[in-house]
């Protein structure tokens, strides 16, 4: 009986290694598809020749508003956390600024990756997407390829809420004062190479895709 019970119990030990050691080759395997996807992006192509010296998070003007500082971010990135990558606010936070990618000593696009890693996160469904970010987001590149450039009137209608009468009446007023000194055009102008512009965009999104 107790030749019986080691046996299982070795068994059951077996078993329980096995299933570490799947487990360690699908997170290696998982973080090693995130990191060459991630290598492919704008922004991307010198991730891991980040050495985590701490001067992105240094230089950022709004990090005290996000929840992961940039350089937490890229080492996230290349642990192989996608979801929380793709579900951070860091990445909505960021004001493209450049001042992270200014400063690397690695010449790290993290601004342009940032707006990478929102197009993905749209893409995939990890924000919702009436968030006002991802809707500011969403419309100014939907905007911009209508036009060619972009139409403030039409994207603060897009984004404002139609509910909050305070903000409405406060553009509203703001809005009549830039038109009055003709800062403001309320027809959208178009440039004239509207054709080739869309063309780019759309193989851009292609290729992202």
């Amino acid at each position: 009986m107790n030749n019986m019970q080691h046996n299982m119990q070795h068994q059951k030990d077996k078993n329980g290694e096995g299933m570490k050691l799947v487990a360690s080759l699908t997170s290696k395997r998982s973080r090693s598809s995130f990191v060459k996807e991630l290598l492919k992006m704008p922004g991307g192509e010198n991730i891991l020749d980040c050495i985590q010296c701490g001067l992105c998070a240094g230089s950022c003007p709004t990090r005290f508003a996000m929840e992961y500082s940039p350089m937490q971010i890229i080492k996230m990135m290349h642990l192989g956390m996608r979801e929380k990558v793709l579900s951070s606010s860091t990445i909505w936070i960021c004001s493209s600024c450049y001042a992270c990618y200014a400063r690397c000593p690695r010449a790290i696009n993290i601004t342009t990756l940032m707006m990478s890693l929102r197009n993905l996160a749209i893409r995939e469904s990890f924000v919702d997407r009436k968030g006002v970010k991802p809707k500011f987001h969403i419309s100014f590149f939907e905007i911009v390829n209508k036009y060619g450039r972009m139409h403030e009137p039409e994207l603060l209608t897009r984004i404002l809420k139609k509910s909050d009468l305070r903000s409405l009446f406060h553009f509203a007023g703001l809005g009549w004062r830039l038109l009055k000194k003709g800062k403001l055009q309320i027809r959208a102008p178009k440039i004239e190479q509207g054709t080739d512009l869309s063309n780019i965009l759309e193989k851009t999104s292609e290729e992202e895709s």
